[in-house]
């Protein structure tokens, strides 16, 4: 009895590792199975890599050269920051707008170092000595070199302003028209010199209504501070 027991648990126990042994083997067959049946891996597309332009250059715009003939704002030495000779200014059309300008003897600041002075309107000039100490300027100035040519055909009306004869303007006669008063007169003066001294004017004015002005042949400029015609020699 003992011995029939022994027999079938040693055949239970056969049979137990044998379906243990079956089970174990499959699913490393379908493992194996899986990798052969997976298809392969297709190669990746290259992509180029992203290139960065060359920096533009640019060129540095041109330096301006400045005019050593320009004069600006401020107060310089003759002989050492500026040459004598004829500047040429342009300001505006009344006082508020005018340029004020000096001839100086020295830089004490009294009144007595001024050699000549102006208020100047429109186009002017000034005559800067080389007897002269310094010359003041609110606004810009540039030296002539040589006179200007005259231009093809004169101008017959003139704005306020200094006019040259012969050159920015011809002689003759002048007409203009001023206000009734002192307060609204025009003034006018033939000048035979541009320093600006009292020694340099031939005629002047404040005229009122309307008035006329003969400009000669022989007078060097004509400073006005209103509009003139030309209406005859």
């Amino acid at each position: 009895m003992c011995s029939r027991l022994l027999v079938a648990v040693a055949a239970l126990t056969l049979i137990a590792a044998t379906l243990a042994c079956g089970s174990a083997a499959t699913p490393t067959s379908q493992a194996a199975g899986s990798v052969e049946d997976a298809p392969p891996a297709e190669p990746s597309e290259a992509h180029p890599s992203p290139t960065t332009p060359p920096p533009t250059r640019t060129s540095p715009p041109p330096t301006e050269t400045p005019n050593p003939n320009l004069v600006k704002i401020g107060t310089y030495i003759v002989g050492t920051d500026i040459q004598p000779g004829l500047y040429r200014g342009d300001a505006g059309q009344d006082l508020f707008e005018s340029c004020y300008w000096a001839r100086l003897k020295d830089f004490s600041g009294q009144l007595d170092a001024i050699l000549s002075n102006d208020n100047s309107i429109g186009q002017f000039y000034i005559e800067v000595k080389d007897t002269d100490f310094a010359l003041e300027t609110a606004c810009e100035l540039l030296l002539l070199q040589q006179l200007p040519e005259p231009p093809a055909e004169y101008p017959q009306t003139i704005e306020p302003g200094t006019y040259l004869i012969g050159i920015d303007i011809q002689p003759g006669t002048y007409q203009g028209q001023a206000g009734t008063d002192a307060f609204e007169s025009c003034y006018w003066k033939r000048l035979r010199g541009l320093s600006g001294g009292f020694d340099t004017i031939i005629s002047n004015d404040n005229s009122t209504g309307q008035f006329y002005v003969q400009v000669s042949q022989g007078d060097v400029a004509l400073q006005t501070a209103c509009p003139l015609s030309r209406v005859g020699d």
